[in-house]
């Protein structure tokens, strides 16, 4: 274990590098369970992490030290239960506008919280929150960023830093870990700061498949719609037959 701290930063203020662990995210909520106090944007970085979780109950499966593996513990108590979404916005504009300095691909975002490079998924996150009366008492944000590992089995739409450069290069994965934080720590700070309007904004405008006539499955029956926008609540509305209607995660399906 090794722990780094850099001042003047929330998010990655405290970075604790690890050999491995079932789950960074169940690493924090073990702490916290056992009621040891941990500094707001401390973060853990694995480099082996052997059960992770994705978005529906998935898996996020990752190649020991190829990729970003980590996870982030923010206290948002500026947040009420019904705007948790707003913290989901920022922490995909920071990983999406972070990947934009690292390729001159399309980055975009596939709601509700994936990050997409030329169609192909390259992060992912999932936010875990504990409630404090009506508000938000903290948040473990987990997120996985392929960048090394270049083989996906049975999984061709998921994709990585090193086979979207086409480059032999190894990258670093600590030094890459800190410059996400320092963008995170940006969208943390314009969340706190009351920016949730604008940050909604921006992701919507690099919104996956904003405008297009695709398929999704809706109550296992597949349709074609068209996305419009991501509601400040979560919320995807999606345009079918000239109607507009807004789903929640589990209610509607990309089919790639």
């Amino acid at each position: 274990m090794q722990n780094n701290t850099f001042s003047g930063l929330i998010i990655g203020q405290n970075v604790i590098t690890v050999d491995r662990v079932s789950s960074t995210n169940d690493y924090f909520k073990d702490n916290l369970s056992k009621f040891k106090p941990q500094d707001e944007g401390s973060a853990i970085l694995a480099v082996e992490q052997y059960a992770g979780k994705g978005q529906r109950g998935n898996m996020w499966i990752t190649e020991p030290g190829k990729n970003i593996i980590t996870s982030i513990l923010v206290y948002p108590h500026f947040l009420k239960i019904d705007e948790q979404f707003a913290l989901s916005c920022a922490i995909c504009l920071g990983i999406m506008k972070w990947l934009k300095t690292k390729t001159k691909e399309i980055v975009q975002i596939k709601w509700p919280n994936d990050i997409y490079v030329n169609q192909k998924k390259i992060s992912g996150l999932l936010i875990e929150n504990s409630i404090k009366g009506t508000l938000i008492g903290s948040s473990v944000i987990g997120i996985g960023v392929n960048v090394n590992q270049t083989t996906f089995i049975d999984h061709p739409h998921i994709t990585s830093l090193k086979s979207i450069n086409d480059t032999a290069e190894e990258y670093d994965i600590s030094s890459l870990a800190n410059e996400l934080y320092l963008f995170l720590d940006t969208e943390y700070k314009r969340l706190k700061n009351a920016d949730q309007v604008q940050q909604l904004q921006e992701f919507n405008q690099h919104l996956f498949r904003k405008n297009e006539t695709k398929t999704y499955k809706i109550a296992d029956v597949e349709i074609k719609g068209k996305i419009i926008q991501v509601l400040p609540n979560g919320q995807l509305q999606v345009q079918i037959n000239q109607e507009i209607k807004a789903f929640d995660l589990k209610e509607i399906k990309y089919v790639l």
